[in-house]
């Protein structure tokens, strides 16, 4: 199912890509978007595109994302498997959901693709690792000294904590 936009007389029709959702706030999951899908992914105004497949991303496509001044990070990720499954199910362990939910998502968006070996995986990856290594760049940012860098988003007007000695 498509949006329908008026645009100087004639119909756009905008459809999303195969198994397209919000994950997060300004984070999508689809499957490989197609020319078809490209106006619908111009309303999303997108920044980034995080690519799971080992093969070359399409010409068609990086001219897309060339033309907007979208950034391709590519993961070649081997086998058959359901990537972004497995990604988004690993984000929301991360984000402590409870992991009936996170295979129903999961199992949600697969379909008949769902496959046994992902679901094992999602149910072993370890947290706390990837918590380890997340502690470690904020610290590496942030530190205790004042010439550290800071890691900031855009929003960020925080001041940064003034330390007191009792």
């Amino acid at each position: 199912m498509g949006l329908i936009v008026e645009e100087e007389e004639s119909d756009v029709v905008l459809l999303p890509p195969s198994n397209f959702s919000m994950v997060e706030d300004a984070i999508f999951r689809s499957g490989f978007p197609q020319p078809h899908n490209f106006p619908f992914l111009d309303t999303l105004n997108l920044r980034s595109i995080i690519y799971l497949c080992p093969e070359p991303y399409p010409e068609e496509n990086l001219e897309f994302l060339q033309s907007r001044n979208i950034r391709l990070f590519q993961f070649g990720i081997e086998g058959k498997t359901h990537r972004t499954g497995c990604l988004v199910g690993c984000l929301r362990k991360f984000q402590n959901w409870c992991l009936s939910s996170v295979f129903e998502e999961y199992q949600h968006f697969a379909g008949v693709k769902s496959r046994i070996t992902d679901l094992r995986f999602i149910e072993t990856f370890e947290v706390m690792c990837l918590r380890q290594c997340l502690y470690s760049i904020i610290y590496q940012y942030q530190g205790y000294g004042s010439n550290k860098r800071r890691l900031l988003y855009k929003e960020d007007k925080l001041q940064k904590p003034q330390v007191t000695s009792v």
